[in-house]
Order: C-alpha cells, then sequence, then structure tokens
C-alpha cells in the first residue's frame, strides 16, 4: 500500500502506463530562449520572427489542454525554450491553472521578477523547476554566453521562495561546468529546496545550431562526474535526513508532484486513496511483456507537443509525429500509440549483458545514430562505465 503522496502519484503514472492513458502532458510552448547555452538542443533566439510566426497562439494551447485533461492528462509541464519570453505565458498558465492539473514550469529563471513572482505566488504550480548551468557569473559566460545570468537566476529563485512558491533546483553537467556541481548544490541547500541533476546531453534536434555533443562529457569523465555525484548526494541525505533530492539522467518526468487527490477522490486519506487505487490496477508489467520498444512512459503515459503543434512520444525526437490539432488530441493519442508500437526494438540492446545499467531508449538511440534499432557507441561507453560504478558502490 502506498503510504506518500510520491508514491500514490506513482502507481498513478503506473496504471496509466499499464492503461495507456495519458496522464502525462509535456507543452515545449517556445523554442526560444534568452540564453545561448552550448548543450541546448532546442534553442532559437528570442527575436526570431519565424520562430515566433510558428508559435501556437494561448488559444489553442488551452483548447488542447482541456482536450488532454479530459482524455486522462493530470501531470503537465509547460517548458521550452524559455516558457516566460512569451507575452502570452499568463493568458496560457492562468486558463490551464484552472483546469485541476498538476502543473510543473520549467524555467531558467532569469526573467523572474518579484512583480511576476507576487501574480504566480496567487495561482502557484505544484513545481517551478530550475535549471541553474553554474554557481558563478565566470561559469555562466563560459556555458550560457551570459554572465549576468546566473544572479539573475538567483534572484529570481528567491522571489519566488518569497512568495512561497514550491521550487527545485536541477542543473546540467557539461564540459565547463562540471566542478561546480558540489558548489550548485549548497546554493540548493542554503535554500532548503530540492536539488537534481541531469549529465546525458542529445545531439541537438533538427532546426537548432547548437553543439550539444561537443559539450557533454566523454564516458571516463562522466564515471568521476558519477562519483563524485553519488557521494555528494549520499552525504547531503545523511546531514539532513532527506529523500527530496533526486540525481537523474534523464529528467523529462515531471516527477515527485504531489496529486491533487481532490480530484481524484474527496475527502480521503492517503491511505483510502491508495486503496481504492490498489483494486483498480492492471497488469503493470504488460509494457515488459509486449516487444514495445518505448518501455518508458513516452507514447505509452505521456507525450510532447512542440511549439509549432507536433506531438511526440518525447521531447528528444522528431519522429514518430502526429497533429492533434488536425483530428483532435484524442484521435492523436490513440495514433501515437500505435506508430510507438511500430518502432523496431534494437536486438542488440535487448540482448546486452549491460542492457540493466544502460536501459535502452530509442529516443537516445535515434538521435544518437539516426536509428531506432542500432546501438550507440557513446552510449555503451556510458553503460560500462556505470556497471563499474554500480559495482564500486
Amino acid at each position: 500500500m502506498a503510504t506518500s503522496w510520491g508514491e500514490i502519484g506513482n502507481k498513478l503514472i503506473l496504471q496509466a502506463k499499464a492503461r495507456g492513458e495519458p496522464i502525462i502532458g509535456q507543452f515545449e510552448l517556445t523554442s526560444r530562449c534568452n540564453l545561448r547555452c552550448k548543450m541546448c538542443y532546442v534553442c532559437e533566439s528570442p527575436n526570431n520572427m519565424s520562430v515566433v510566426q510558428k508559435e501556437l497562439p494561448a488559444g489553442k494551447w488551452i483548447k488542447l489542454a482541456e482536450q488532454a485533461r479530459d482524455a486522462g492528462m493530470f501531470y503537465l509541464l509547460l517548458t521550452g525554450g524559455e516558457v516566460l519570453i512569451r507575452k502570452d505565458f499568463r493568458e496560457i498558465y492562468e486558463n490551464i491553472s484552472m483546469m485541476g492539473l498538476s502543473i510543473t514550469i520549467y524555467s531558467n529563471a532569469t526573467l523572474v521578477t518579484p512583480e511576476f513572482a507576487k501574480w504566480l505566488g496567487r495561482i502557484p504550480p505544484g513545481k517551478f523547476s530550475v535549471t541553474l548551468y553554474g554557481a558563478s557569473p565566470e561559469t555562466y559566460e563560459r556555458v550560457c554566453g551570459n554572465g549576468k545570468g546566473f544572479e539573475q537566476a538567483l534572484k529570481g529563485i528567491d522571489f519566488l521562495l518569497a512568495e512561497g512558491i514550491n521550487v527545485d533546483i536541477k542543473t546540467t553537467i557539461v564540459r565547463g561546468n562540471e566542478y561546480d556541481l558540489e558548489k550548485i548544490g549548497e546554493l540548493a541547500s542554503k535554500r532548503e529546496i530540492a536539488f537534481g541533476m541531469v549529465n546525458y546531453i542529445s545531439p541537438r534536434r533538427e532546426g537548432c545550431y547548437t553543439d550539444p555533443i561537443g559539450q557533454r562529457l566523454t564516458p571516463d569523465d562522466s564515471l568521476e562526474l558519477g562519483k563524485r555525484a553519488y557521494n555528494y548526494f549520499k552525504r547531503r541525505r545523511e546531514e539532513i535526513n532527506s529523500k527530496k533530492d533526486i540525481y537523474d539522467d534523464n529528467c523529462i518526468t515531471p516527477d515527485n508532484t504531489k496529486p491533487d487527490i481532490d480530484k481524484i477522490s474527496s475527502n480521503k486519506s492517503k491511505e483510502e486513496v491508495s486503496e481504492s487505487l490498489h483494486d483498480k490496477v492492471v497488469d503493470f508489467d504488460y509494457v515488459q511483456k509486449t516487444k514495445n520498444a518505448f518501455q518508458c512512459s513516452a507514447g505509452n503515459s505521456s507525450f510532447w507537443v512542440t511549439y509549432d503543434g507536433r506531438m511526440l512520444p518525447c521531447g528528444l525526437l522528431n519522429e514518430p509525429v502526429v497533429y492533434p490539432f488536425d483530428n483532435g488530441f484524442l484521435q492523436a493519442w490513440e495514433d501515437l500509440k500505435k506508430l510507438c508500437r511500430e518502432v523496431p526494438v534494437c536486438k542488440e540492446c535487448e540482448k546486452c549483458s549491460l542492457k540493466d545499467v544502460c536501459g535502452p531508449c530509442p529516443a537516445k538511440l535515434k538521435a544518437e545514430t539516426g536509428c531506432f534499432n542500432k546501438p550507440a557507441p557513446y552510449l555503451c561507453e556510458l553503460a560500462k562505465r556505470r556497471k563499474t560504478l554500480k559495482m564500486d558502490a
């Protein structure tokens, strides 16, 4: 029986995965950003009018959210680019926030002002997740091309916290900020907020002009980072007896979000809600029993919609793709699930002795090699190092 909101949330997600229900939605409101992070796989200039013209208007996002909610969506991530760069972000958020969803906002926080934080504090999201790219102006200049971004991000975080908004910090580790990990963690610790790390850098998505591959760590450097990260998070948990920290090398799903249980079953305790869910749960292993290449939530219980209206299993991919604004969300979701089940399984990965530490991901394989069913040398080398790290631990 689940005994915490996090466990109940995980159970809801597993149940949705087994049933093929779209419980997790991810809206990429824009591909534009005010920073120029070298490792970003979706990053366009703030004033790129050709991109602005392709961005879906607020009304379409709101209508899509309604349709997705009616189809089963409960968790919604609003991301970019930098979401706050949209002039109509408040219109989008205000309308969606009234739909009874558990919303997470991804942002670099550099555009957060005291006035914005006060406005958001009146209708707060479940979580405002900030990616902090370094622990000094020098690192920000090196990684993001904007040294002022560091102080702007910290001020933005503090403005949000002052209004009682649930904030966490994540960092993306690349060449240029790998020695800032512990310092970034201390910035989170000082503010008593959760801290997490992403260390897989995907090749750029089509249409972007950044250099993610050139910024990511070598497999050996990744191993050393893994050891440091393991020791750091272990020490921090021992010091504060907290399970809030996240060590995640995918970091796409809006996890650790408290579900709005009133929308599920009013006036019930956690134990009562958990018990009611227990009777409804179907076989969670069915996905593993099939030959579905997508073993995660992508295309099983989650989806990603790009700024220009394409619907994908996750943000790392350009295909399979469907178009929810042509035939409606529900039809698009059914079509997407069918297309995902047609994605071939990588036979070599399936037979590999390292698959338990690698967790073969068709999206990563496609991004790395251009094929869903071809092993990626970089990922294979990472898996070898992870096995060493696991044995050492």
